[in-house]
This record gives C-alpha cells, sequence and structure tokens, in this order.
C-alpha cells in the first residue's frame, strides 16, 4: 500500500489487487495452521462475554476524536488525490502513516466504518496470538491462563474497538514480533529475526514511540548471539545484524527520510528542540508535553498482578515468561519516563496481560485444593457477572449508534457530531477558504481543507484573542472567508461589541456558529 500510495495509484483497482493477493496468501497459510483446542466450560464463556461487546463498537460512523481530527482526514486526502501528500492544514501532517494507508484503502473503496472494523481487526488477531502464546509457554492449568490473559486483553483494550486509530495495531505488531523472536534461536532463526525486525519497522512507520524499542531489540540480537555460542561472535554474525536494519528500514523509511529531506527533522514535530521546529513553535511543544501530563493516569488495574511475575519461581523458570516480563517492564519504563498518557501504554497490554493471567492463576493453583477451588469459583463467578454487565452496557451504548442507512447515519451525526448541520450546509454551499475555532474533533465532516489548530501556523491563539477589527483583517488578508467557531470552547470571540460589525451570522447549530466575513470597510 506505501509503495502504491506513493507511486500515486492508490485506486480501487490496485487496492482489490492487494486484497486479492493478500486472501491468497492468507488461503495458502490457512491450510499450514494448528487450530488450538479452546477449553470448554468457563472459560470459553468468559471469552465470549469479552468478545461480544467488541463485535459491535467497531459498526458506528467514524466518532472518536483523534479519528475524525486528523487520521481520517489524512486519509481521506490520499483517497481523492490517489498518492502520499503532506496536508499542512490538519494535524501532525508530519507523521509516519503506515497503518493509515488501510484507513485511506477503506474510503477509496468507499466505506467509511470500515477504518474501524480494521483497527477493530488487530485487537482480535493481537488476541488470538495472546491466546497461542499462553497455550504454548503457560505451565497448567495453560487453557485457564490463556483464557484469562486473553479476557484481560479484550477489557483492557476495549475503548479502543470503536475508534479509527493506530494503537492496537502497533499492539499487534510488536506482539507479532515478540512471538517471532521467542523463536529466533531455533534454526533458520536468522529468517525470524528479520522477520521480528520488519514486524517493528512496520510499527515504526505507524507510531514514532516504536523508535524507543530499538535499543531493547539491539540487546536481545548480542543475548540471541551470547546464546548460540562462546564470546559474543559479533563480527561473524554480520550478515544478521544488517539484515535486521534492512528488514526494520524497508516499511519505514519512507516516512523519516522524508521528514529529514523536506523539515530537517526525520521525527518532526518530536525533534524540534534540538533540529529547529517547521510548521510548530516551542510554545506548540511545550503544549503538547503538557497536554501529555494533564491526562496521565495509570493503567488499568488488572495489569498490576504481572509486577509479581518474577517472584514467583515456577514462573520465574519460563524463558518465555522471563523475556516477557523484561520486555513489558522496558516498554512501562520507557512510557513512565516519557508521558504516562495512558493509550501510549497499549502497545504493551498484551505482554502485561499474559503475565497478569499467568501470576492470577499460578497463585490460585498454590492454594490447598478445596479452598482454592472454593475461591475459584466464586471469581469465576464475579468475573461472569462483571463481564456480563460491561458487555450488556457497552452494546446496549453501541446498538443505538450503529447507521445501516444514510438517514439514521445522519441523525446520528447531528446527535454525536458537533457542527455537523453547519457541515453540511457548507458542503452544499462551499466558501473559497474557512477558518474554523474549537472543532478539530470533527474535521472528517468539514469541507475539505478547513483551516485551523491548536497547533502549527494556524492555531487558535493566533486568532481568537484578537479584538473583532484585527481578527477580521487577520482572515482577510490571509484569504478567508468565513469563520465557525465553537462558543462553547471559544465562548469570547463571538461576544465583542463590534463582532457583527465584521462578521455576518449566517447559521447556527447549538454551541456551534457559522460567520461570514464582511466586505472590507
Amino acid at each position: 500500500m506505501q509503495v502504491i500510495a506513493i507511486a500515486g495509484l492508490l485506486n480501487s483497482t490496485s487496492v482489490l489487487l492487494v486484497i486479492g493477493c493478500g486472501l491468497v496468501a492468507a488461503g495458502l497459510q490457512i491450510r499450514q495452521l494448528t487450530w488450538p483446542r479452546f477449553a470448554l466450560g468457563w472459560p470459553l464463556l468468559l471469552l465470549l462475554l469479552a468478545t461480544l461487546p467488541t463485535l459491535f463498537a467497531p459498526l458506528r460512523p467514524p466518532l472518536a476524536w483523534d479519528a475524525l481530527m486528523y487520521h481520517l482526514p489524512h486519509a481521506r486526502e490520499w483517497a481523492l488525490t490517489g498518492h502520499l501528500g503532506v496536508h499542512e492544514w490538519l494535524r501532525y501532517p508530519w507523521f509516519p502513516y503506515n497503518f493509515d494507508l488501510l484507513f485511506a484503502a477503506a474510503l477509496v473503496l468507499g466505506n467509511d466504518v470500515l477504518p474501524q472494523l480494521i483497527h477493530a481487526s488487530t485487537g482480535w488477531v493481537t488476541a488470538w496470538l495472546l491466546y497461542r502464546l499462553a497455550m504454548q509457554y503457560l505451565p497448567a492449568p495453560a487453557g485457564t491462563a490463556a483464557a484469562l490473559a486473553t479476557v484481560i486483553w479484550l477489557v483492557t483494550s476495549r475503548s479502543h474497538y470503536s475508534a479509527a486509530y493506530v494503537d492496537m495495531a502497533v499492539a499487534m505488531f510488536l506482539t507479532a514480533a515478540f512471538t517471532v523472536m521467542l523463536v529466533s534461536t531455533r534454526p533458520a532463526g536468522r529468517r525470524a529475526v528479520w522477520l521480528a525486525a520488519f514486524l517493528l519497522g512496520v510499527a515504526a512507520g505507524s507510531k514514532y514511540q516504536v523508535l524507543g524499542l530499538l535499543p531493547l531489540l539491539g540487546a536481545a540480537l548480542l543475548w540471541r548471539h551470547r546464546l548460540q555460542g562462546p564470546g559474543w561472535r559479533i563480527r561473524s554474525e554480520w550478515p544478521s545484524w544488517i539484515g535486521a536494519a534492512l528488514a526494520f528500514a524497508l516499511p519505514c523509511i519512507y516516512w523519516y527520510a522524508r521528514n529529514a529531506l523536506l523539515t530537517g527533522d526525520p521525527v518532526n514535530p518530536l525533534g524540534g528542540r534540538l533540529l529547529g521546529f517547521t510548521d510548530w513553535n516551542l510554545d506548540d511543544y511545550l503544549w503538547q508535553l503538557q497536554d501529555l501530563r494533564n491526562h496521565a493516569a495509570w493503567p488499568h488495574w488488572a495489569l498490576w498482578p504481572a509486577l509479581a511475575a518474577p517472584l514467583l519461581p515456577s514462573l520465574r523458570r519460563i524463558p518465555a515468561l522471563r523475556a516477557a516480563w523484561l520486555v513489558a517492564a522496558y516498554m512501562a519504563l520507557v512510557w513512565l519516563l516519557s508521558s504516562r498518557y495512558p493509550r501510549y501504554l497499549l502497545p504493551a497490554y498484551p505482554l502485561i496481560s499474559w503475565l497478569s493471567a499467568a501470576v492470577c492463576v499460578q497463585l490460585l493453583h498454590q492454594l490447598p485444593a478445596k479452598p482454592g477451588q472454593r475461591l475459584a469459583a466464586v471469581l469465576v463467578a464475579l468475573l461472569v457477572l462483571t463481564l456480563g454487565f460491561i458487555g450488556a452496557r457497552s452494546i446496549a451504548k453501541s446498538w443505538p449508534l450503529i447507521a445501516p442507512t444514510d438517514a439514521a447515519r445522519d441523525a446520528v451525526l447531528q446527535q454525536q457530531v458537533a457542527g455537523h448541520q453547519i457541515w453540511r450546509y457548507l458542503q452544499e454551499h462551499p466558501e473559497t477558504k474557512l477558518y474554523q475555532m474549537g472543532l478539530e474533533d470533527s474535521l472528517y465532516y468539514a469541507p475539505r481543507a478547513t483551516w485551523g489548530d491548536i497547533f502549527g501556523p494556524w492555531r487558535y491563539r493566533d486568532y481568537q484573542n484578537l479584538a473583532a477589527q484585527r481578527l477580521h483583517h487577520k482572515l482577510g488578508t490571509k484569504g478567508f472567508t468565513a469563520l465557525v467557531i465553537h462558543t462553547g470552547r471559544a465562548p469570547t470571540v463571538a461576544k465583542q461589541p463590534e463582532f457583527l460589525q465584521y462578521f455576518e451570522l449566517v447559521l447556527v447549530d447549538g454551541e456551534v456558529r457559522l460567520y461570514r466575513l464582511r466586505p472590507r470597510f
């Protein structure tokens, strides 16, 4: 998809060709799969209760904040133009967007619910990987622990199934890379290392934060070589290192090389303090960091038992669990020292879920038989009730938002999307150039090239504090002919006594107002 988009061939024919090739490859692979046995009884019931709500969540129209702000708008531009481009009126125009290319492919096919299903599918694939890992590497009763690990992952990631984001995709690629590295010491291990590096590269081409895992990959390669013979053997293993570097770079180098060539910062805007800012400035950079700190929070309580994994000898003896704990601990430490923004830790959730389930099951298994069985029965009953309640509430919330017809979709958007009526009006009565304040969470439904954001050259704070005459002059000199304001988020702009002398009120939709710039005096 990346090569097709770079070449400007992003159209329905190329997308369907890629899908066809993928289906053929999947069909060949499925024939070789060993299908696991699912433990019957309450483990299967827990899996079903945890999975069911995630099947309904992605079926609603796009409503998630970041999806409407930049994920889907960028994808829409690529789908409409047929090639990758940098669209500076949208937030984060220089980010790596590997996974968003799949959203563009879905939009080429005319479906904007499909991006949410694509993102949700990465959560389901991750659950499958996690179940297989637990069944293969955990001690008895492995089926119970595998079901619990999968349930913990599905519960802790449940809010992401209704959004066209990339975080669960990154979790899937990293979990797959970890799985591949577990078998890299076997025959043909060099190819396994290259595959792991490639998967890590796909993830790094979807989110900057994955670059923080490169030291961990290097340490894993050193340790792998150490296990295979006396001494470090670095020189004799140079083909592995070069192959891993190339495999990692292949799926992500385009984004970083493009940024370096066009802006001087391969991780624009994160490297701005050292390499200089392009569209952002230092205040934007500091504002972004402060916003992350303002939303800092601790992980879900169900993940905390993982901390005890090294303390249990029965788990400490399993190499795969030791590796999982080291990787999860490294990712958690990087997250703790950087942002503590909850969603940024999501890629570590699968391994942490695996560890947490292993700890809980082993602790119960070590209790005397009768008390342990009674406690397990009580806990299972509580889990069934809790998952049933959470699932029912989630489905009840998702069901009214599923829109099978255009009329139902329009009703949902009118209720859920700020300024939807105004965006629809502007689609039918376009303005020459449009600026908005406080509506970045609905830009996907706005006319193309609607300017205005918290960050970048069109930042709100350069406009919203101006007096009415100066605001009119500045917008006019920039070519803007209309202004849309969310008065609940920018309450003072339109309340100025002279405001209506310079701006004509055209339409009101709740707290959102559309103004047209009056002719210059």
